[in-house]
């Protein structure tokens, strides 16, 4: 049964049950939907004078709306969900309404887009989200990440006071340390020799070094006598086997008045000291051969005298690695 165009009738035309039954009956069957869908061509109004129209939707189960809604645009409200569903032209949607909006936290909900599914992932699923890191990876302040690979973080623990951050030794991730190439070391006390020429190993002054590194080596000392007498002070270094180590003269002159590079490991007298202290500002270059060990700061008497050659606090000794 379908829609009849609505009938033309005619003065004086007799009336017959067909046309009734076509012109009138089918019809108001078909407005009301019996035995078939209607179909409004041009469009649904309802007018809202009277403030109290509404609209039904058809009223169906889930299993329902599964099955009947199969045509693109077709509408109808799930009981059991309490949500508007459509047909898309693929599946059958929810319609989300504020009533679908979930802002209860954690409580992993699936089954609507808006939930508290980002505060789920993040915080009690395992690794819902590789990407981003969670901080429990740090556990004490200052503690800094690394990536280890394409999307895999480590954590690198604080280091210590006043040590820098760098890379390691084989280039593959950031460790703390000194500074790089760059060695210090301070006199922390007073030291001193009396009447003696023999070299003795100063108590502070002294550099670990590797196979085969080389290193330019800047020395300040801080130096008097007890009483003023016409003596100086002598000073040589001791070196691993099969390295050498090169001076500059006392004046500070580069090279020495021949143009040739000094030993280091012979003895060097310095002038000048008296009973006030004065600084002596030295240079050596060092090249390292197959042994590792210790270069080791001596110094002496120029002459055996009956007082006291003092070596001062906050002397000091920097090493520059170069190779």
């Amino acid at each position: 049964m379908g829609w009849t165009a609505p009938r033309t009738w005619v003065a004086g035309e007799i009336v017959t049950a067909s046309i009734m039954n076509s012109a009138v009956r089918d019809n108001l069957l078909y407005i009301k939907g019996v035995g078939q869908v209607p179909t409004i061509e041009s469009g649904l109004t309802i007018d809202n004078t009277d403030g109290d129209e509404r609209l039904l939707l058809p009223l169906l189960s889930t299993a329902e709306c599964s099955t009947v809604l199969n045509a693109e645009g077709e509408v109808a409200f799930d009981e059991q969900t309490h949500q508007m569903k459509e047909y898309d032209g693929t599946a059958v949607r929810a319609i989300i309404s504020e009533a679908d909006v979930d802002d209860t936290p954690v409580n992993s909900a699936t089954t609507v887009p808006i939930s508290s599914n980002w505060a789920y992932d993040h915080i009690t699923d395992a690794d819902q989200h590789p990407e981003y890191q969670k901080e429990s990876l740090l556990t004490t302040e200052g503690d800094m990440v690394y990536a280890t690979g394409a999307s895999a973080w480590a954590r690198l623990a604080k280091g210590t006071a006043y040590q820098l951050i760098r890379m390691n030794a084989g280039a593959t991730a950031p460790e703390w340390g000194p500074q790089t190439g760059i060695t210090m070391t301070r006199k922390t006390a007073d030291e001193s020799v009396n009447n003696s020429t023999v070299l003795q190993n100063d108590n502070h002054l002294l550099l670990s070094v590797g196979s085969n590194e080389v290193y330019w080596v800047m020395l300040y000392l801080r130096a008097d006598y007890t009483i003023a007498l016409d003596i100086y002070i002598d000073i040589a270094w001791t070196i691993p086997v099969a390295a050498a180590m090169y001076r500059a003269d006392a004046n500070y002159q580069a090279v020495d008045t021949a143009g040739n590079e000094d030993d280091a490991t012979a003895e060097q007298t310095v002038s000048g000291l008296s009973t006030t202290t004065k600084g002596i500002l030295l240079e050596y270059l060092y090249i390292g051969g197959a042994n590792a060990g210790t270069i080791q700061l001596q110094w002496a008497m120029n002459t055996a005298v009956e007082t006291d050659l003092n070596v001062r606090t906050n002397s000091f000794l920097t090493a520059y690695k170069l190779s």
